[in-house]
């Protein structure tokens, strides 16, 4: 408990201010969708960040993770009507979790490379199978996601999504940040740093690292359920290939193992795509 409160007491005065910005910049639909933005990107660069930086495990295809989620989001707001928030955020990591141990089971026995290149390959297909199942992608369209809520109160302006956004981030922060502190967060480092020693000291290397995609792939998921009402569309076009690349950019700029130095990381990328005429693609 005392090395968790130290990684986050340091950063205690953002809070405030994040909590306080929207006062500032509510007026402006388009800052504030970039805020919005710039928060569900950092989720899924801390949750990249634990797979890389803290577990020593590369993967080119979380940009397909963050469609898992977000299709899973879109789907539960169309056709589950009144589902609440906190349920299709759950739900939305949940089922990416599922696709991430599924994925993840090679992990186990894949270093380097290798790996590298079984997400490269979940990365590329991700966005091609979301455009060819047109009966429940809708698509090159897509489909647009309504407003999340929680029983009668909507989420609906920009304001709105942000502070729901935040909130979610927030909780999701402080999960991992419990994780890093225990036990499991002791054991993917230890992994990392050698697969070997960790095992001599009685340590399941193969199950740790399945774990840990599978709890990085979760994380994701949320963020991708924040993406989708962030963005009010899901669609292929959204989650190209080179978004992955964007992603491990930053958690390598902002410094492997550094969940802070990852949120600076995504805000400027969060920044550079909404620039009018940009394109992450």
């Amino acid at each position: 408990m005392k090395h968790y409160w130290i990684i986050v007491s340091p950063h205690l005065p953002w809070i405030p201010l994040a909590v306080a910005f929207p006062a500032v910049e509510g007026s402006d639909t388009y800052v504030m969708s970039t805020a919005t933005q710039a928060l569900a990107y950092g989720l899924v660069v801390v949750a990249l960040n634990l797979l890389v930086g803290f577990g020593g495990q590369i993967s080119l295809g979380h940009a397909g993770l963050l469609a898992v989620g977000g299709y899973t989001a879109a789907l539960l707001v169309t056709h589950v009507s009144g589902i609440p928030a906190p349920l299709e955020v759950l739900a939305a990591g949940a089922v990416t979790a599922v696709v991430g141990f599924v994925l993840g089971l090679p992990t186990g026995r894949l270093r380097g490379h290798y790996l590298a290149i079984l997400t490269l390959g979940f990365g590329v297909a991700v966005p091609q199978i979301a455009l060819n199942w047109s009966s429940v992608t809708q698509g090159r369209t897509g489909i647009t996601v309504g407003a999340p809520q929680i029983g009668n109160t909507a989420f609906a302006s920009p304001t709105d999504v942000y502070y729901f956004t935040l909130i979610v981030f927030g909780v999701a922060l402080l999960a991992i940040f419990s994780i890093l502190a225990s036990s499991s967060g002791r054991a993917f480092t230890a992994v990392r740093d050698s697969e070997d020693g960790a095992a001599a000291m009685g340590i399941n290397v193969n199950l740790t690292k399945v774990v840990l995609f599978t709890t990085s792939a979760f994380f994701a998921g949320v963020a991708g359920d924040l993406n989708a009402h962030a963005q009010g569309l899901v669609s292929p076009d959204s989650f190209p290939f080179s978004l992955s690349l964007f992603f491990l950019a930053a958690v390598v700029v902002g410094g492997l193992a550094s969940v802070w130095g990852s949120l600076a990381a995504a805000l400027v990328l969060a920044v550079i795509e909404a620039k009018p005429g940009s394109t992450s693609g």
